[in-house]
C-alpha cells in the first residue's frame, strides 16, 4: 500500500509502507497521475520498501516533478547577500526594503525610509526613518556619521524627534534597545 499526503500545496508526500505489492503500488499510481490533484504538484517518495528506487523511476519517465531535484537546484542558487550596500544618497520618498543588514554610503534625508531586518549603518547624516530589526530583533542597530532622525526603529520599540530637538552632536552614534527603550551613544 501506498499513502498519499499534502505536505504543502504543491508538494504530495508518496510513503510506501515495507512489504506493499508493486502491482498495487503502480495501480495507485497511476490513478494519482490522472486525478486533478497531481496537476503541476511536486512529488517526495519517501518509505524503506525497495519499490522506492522504482517509483522515483516511474514518476521520472511520466514527466513529475521530484522535490529532491527542486530542493538540490535551490541549494545550488546563490544566496542573497546578507549586507546590501546603497552607493548614493536617498532623497525624500525614497525607501529602502532588505532582509538583512543595510550600508548606506551617503545620506537619509528627511520623509526616506531605510527598513533591514538586521542593522542600518549610515556613512553621513540619518535625517529620514530608520527601521531596524523589522521582524522584531531588538539587538539590532542604527549607526550614524550624524544622527538627526525623523523616526527610529528597533524591533517593536519607536524613537521620534522633533526638528528643534534633535541636533547632530558632530560624532557618529549608535541607537540601541536597552532597558526597554531606544538610546544613542557616542560609537
Amino acid at each position: 500500500m501506498i499513502e498519499i499526503k499534502g505536505i504543502t500545496l504543491p508538494v504530495l508526500l508518496i510513503r510506501i509502507s515495507e512489504g506493499a505489492e508493486e502491482s498495487v503500488v503502480f495501480e495507485q499510481l497511476e490513478k494519482l497521475l490522472n486525478s486533478k490533484l497531481s496537476e503541476g504538484a511536486y512529488f517526495l517518495v519517501e518509505g524503506n520498501s525497495p519499490l522506492v528506487k522504482k517509483v522515483e523511476e516511474f514518476l521520472t519517465k511520466k514527466n513529475v516533478r521530484n522535490i529532491k531535484k527542486l530542493e538540490k537546484a535551490l541549494e545550488k542558487r546563490a544566496p542573497e547577500p546578507r549586507l546590501l550596500v546603497i552607493e548614493k544618497h536617498l532623497r525624500s520618498g525614497q525607501r529602502i526594503e532588505h532582509n538583512g543588514d543595510v550600508l548606506v554610503l551617503g545620506n537619509v534625508n528627511k520623509d526616506a525610509q531605510v527598513v533591514a531586518t538586521g542593522n542600518i549603518i549610515v556613512m553621513g547624516t540619518l535625517r529620514g526613518i530608520a527601521i531596524a530589526g523589522a521582524l522584531g530583533d531588538e539587538s539590532a542597530v542604527v549607526v550614524a556619521l550624524r544622527m538627526e532622525p525623523q523616526q527610529i526603529r528597533i524591533g517593536r520599540k519607536i524613537a521620534i524627534s522633533n526638528e528643534e530637538e534633535r541636533i547632530s552632536p558632530g560624532y557618529p552614534e549608535i541607537a540601541r534597545v536597552e532597558n526597554g527603550a531606544i538610546i544613542l551613544e557616542r560609537v
